[in-house]
């Protein structure tokens, strides 16, 4: 934690952070090299003791020196500070000490430019050397999930990621740590049986960097921590995040953030209080509460339970609470900050903008729609022994995870073909864009839709809510609509050829899932081949990142002047 005035300084207090965080995780699960068991393990114990604290304390010295003032000092720092004051009062605790130093070593890489000194005329925001690159915003987003994922896949790959007595192939690794950043769901191991606490909280903490996004994390902290946004650092935001202005995105940063913990702050208190009246002890209903209360808004789908949240289908202030969560975190952060405004402003749903009434109007119109068809569809079949209540309750929360969360509080092989061919298209419509979801977006569902509307009635423009949709727009719905249609056909072919004792409806259903990023499945994830899983670890990426944004990122460049404009002719279509 020793902080230079260079890049090479940075990383080495990333490394000492790193050194101490692997070498106790070692001595906890009895994994310690020989070459360092020459000293006991109790020396460790009394080491841990005293080098964390040590090392944060030293940190903030060398920090509090270079700062310009306390205030500087207490903004920028904050974290390390909250982390120092437990240290000190649990003094004597190796197990907290553990924990904290944990936080600590996310907080510091977080922070990529923290511990990097230059002239403020040369800096560029908190990750100018990312932006330094110039890279395009589509490049930046793909490599900054990729890069995500390639650490997680290395910490699940720890011995002290897995339970007692368990391995975890690093393929196995890598499909979980990108179904955890890409927020999907779809796991080929056990998340309770295989993973141990360690392991559950790495997939947690990828799951909020995935749903949240990378940049926009690591932003939000710099802004945090007193520091200001670059103008490339801006411009490349405002092109991730779609802001017409620096204010604009600043504002819609720290808005993301802030609604993002509160919504899931209140959660888990609320899962906590469900999980302790079913009979789970408080500590544990805590976890549980939190774990499910993230995952649910992030819209991945990951639950502590091998059988989902069957066993809690009937329980409304668990499966209530977690699907107010994910269609929160599917609507959107823009759509949710107008609806906040419109809270406290009394504003008219028709004053909102044209964005969050398609959206609202979208989400409603499919979730009724997919509640409906599995209630009447499921009424004599999977849902035969249940009460009429209990058959609404199940059929609205199937209907609210399919587009894109991936919760299941029933087997998905009970339900009949047609529900689940059903399901298979919502599940490519996903969730809205600037939201935790996947899929094609129902934006683009809607266009599409009025589009179709329109050269039905002879009309040359698409209209919503006596507002016309730009032809540009309209043109990339359609771009977005093909290439997702020819990436998950292409996918299904592959599947075919790769899993051959496989029936087509498990491969279409796992498919679509891994593109909507849902992580719904009729129970083949855990038979996959390693091409399988490599297969579908890609399509998950590619659903996360949008293929739109993947096609950009490989073939986008400056256009060099005006472009030569050919005469118009005409072809017979149709």
């Amino acid at each position: 934690m020793v902080h230079l005035t260079s890049r090479a300084g940075y990383f080495l207090e990333l490394l000492l952070n790193g050194a101490f965080v692997v070498i106790y995780t070692l001595v906890k699960n009895k994994k310690l090299p020989e070459v360092l068991k020459i000293i006991p393990a109790d020396y460790y114990n009394e080491w841990a003791v005293w080098a964390a604290p040590f090392l944060v304390l030293f940190t903030m010295i060398i920090h509090f020196r270079r700062s310009e003032s306390v205030e500087d000092f207490i903004r920028k720092y904050v974290f390390s500070l909250i982390i120092l004051i437990p240290m000190l009062i649990t003094l004597g605790d190796p197990e907290f000490s553990y924990w904290l130093a944990m936080v600590h070593l996310f907080s510091t890489f977080i922070s990529l430019n923290e511990g990097v000194e230059s002239k403020p005329e040369e800096r560029s925001g908190n990750f100018e050397w990312i932006y330094s690159t110039k890279l395009t915003p589509a490049q930046t987003v793909i490599l900054s999930f990729g890069g995500i994922i390639f650490i997680g896949s290395l910490l699940l790959s720890l011995p002290i990621a897995a339970q007692a007595g368990k391995t975890i192939k690093f393929i196995d690794a890598l499909f979980t740590a990108t179904s955890a950043t890409c927020v999907t769901g779809l796991a080929t191991i056990s998340i309770v049986d295989e993973f141990s606490p360690f392991g559950q909280v790495v997939i947690l903490a990828l799951v909020q960097i995935g749903g949240l996004g990378f940049m926009t994390l690591s932003s939000s902290l710099a802004l945090f921590m007193g520091k200001s946004l670059g103008v490339r650092e801006q411009l490349m935001m405002q092109g991730m995040l779609d802001s017409s202005s620096s204010q604009e995105l600043l504002n819609l940063i720290i808005n993301i953030v802030k609604f993002t913990l509160l919504i899931e702050f209140l959660g888990a208190i609320i899962l906590t209080i469900g999980f302790f009246n079913a009979d789970y002890e408080i500590g544990q209903s805590l976890y549980l509460g939190f774990f499910h209360s993230i995952s649910a808004f992030c819209n991945a789908g990951f639950a502590l339970f091998n059988n989902g949240l069957e066993d809690f289908k009937f329980s409304p202030m668990i499966h209530g609470t977690i699907a107010a969560l994910i269609i929160l975190g599917g609507l959107g952060f823009v759509v949710i900050q107008e609806l906040l405004e419109a809270f406290k402003n009394k504003k008219r749903i028709m004053d909102f903008s044209l964005h969050t009434k398609i959206v609202l109007t979208t989400n409603f119109l499919l979730l009724a729609f997919a509640t409906t068809y599995l209630f009447f569809g499921e009424f004599l079949h999977a849902f035969v022994e249940y009460s009429l209540w209990e058959k609404l309750q199940v059929s609205f929360f199937q209907s609210v995870t399919i587009r894109t969360a991936g919760f299941n509080s029933i087997p998905m092989t009970d339900l009949h073909p047609h529900s689940l061919y059903m399901m298979i298209l919502l599940m490519f419509v996903g969730a809205s864009p600037g939201s935790t979801g996947g899929g094609v977006k129902t934006t683009t569902f809607a266009i599409l839709v009025q589009s179709v509307k329109a050269t039905l009635t002879n009309n040359n423009r698409v209209e919503m809510f006596e507002r016309t949709i730009p032809n540009t727009i309209v043109v990339r719905s359609i771009a977005i609509f093909i290439i997702s249609l020819i990436t998950v056909s292409t996918v299904v072919l592959i599947m075919m050829r790769v899993e051959p004792g496989k029936d087509f409806l498990s491969l279409l259903f796992e498919t679509v899932s891994a593109f909507g990023t849902v992580g719904l499945s009729l129970g083949i994830t855990g038979s996959l081949t390693v091409v399988g899983k490599l297969v579908i670890s890609a399509l998950m990426f590619i659903g996360r990142v949008g293929p739109l944004t993947l096609v950009l990122a490989v073939g986008e460049h400056e256009a060099g002047g005006d472009r030569l404009k050919y005469p118009e002719s005409k072809v017979l279509i149709g």
